[in-house]
């Protein structure tokens, strides 16, 4: 393979084209600046016997080297002075970046929600209803041992609680599969 040097020097010839940093951009560095700064000069910091392969110095260096290194034309900090400056940098807002769900998640999660309270409901009447059965069905045998003096009515209400425990079942069972139908589609996507 062939190098035409005569390329390589117009190459290295090229007007070279300085990127700025933009204002938000040189204020964070000030504000690293700053607070590199602080943590060095801190009793604490002092006291910690802590010795990496960079140390905050060589990071205060690289960050000032970067600040002195821009010009910026929009940016003025000398309106400022350096107690001003600092002040301002210290009431800058936070900001909170929350996802935004679309409705295709909102409404699996409605879903997934309402599937599990119905479920519990569900499992919660099916208890009661058992409950009611058993309760019926031992009652009835207590007024079958009157003898003639029996009426079947107690053994009626036994199966209006048996129908109910069954129909409340089958709701759970609905519930359950509606849930794990949409919990799987959200676990495929």
């Amino acid at each position: 393979m062939h190098i035409n040097l005569r390329n390589l020097e117009a190459i290295n010839e090229l007007p070279f084209e300085k990127v700025m940093l933009n204002q938000n951009q040189l204020r964070r560095l000030e504000a690293i600046d700053r607070w590199l700064r602080e943590i060095r000069d801190s009793e604490e910091f002092r006291q910690l016997e802590y010795s990496p392969d960079v140390m905050l110095g060589d990071a205060i260096q690289a960050v000032g080297e970067l600040l002195d290194e821009h010009e910026p034309y929009d940016y003025k900090p000398s309106n400022f002075t350096d107690s001003e400056w600092h002040s301002y940098l210290e009431q800058k807002p936070v900001m909170h970046i929350s996802r935004v769900k679309t409705w295709r998640e909102k409404i699996n999660s409605f879903i997934l929600d309402a599937a599990s309270e119905v479920a519990i409901l569900s499992l919660l009447t099916t208890s009661f209803m058992v409950v009611g059965a058993i309760f019926c069905h031992g009652f009835d045998r207590i007024e079958s041992s009157r003898g003639e003096e029996y009426q079947p009515t107690w053994i009626y209400n036994a199966k209006i609680f048996e129908g109910s425990a069954i129909a409340s079942i089958a709701v759970f069972l609905g519930a359950s599969l509606t849930g794990a139908c949409v919990g799987g589609e959200k676990k495929d996507a």
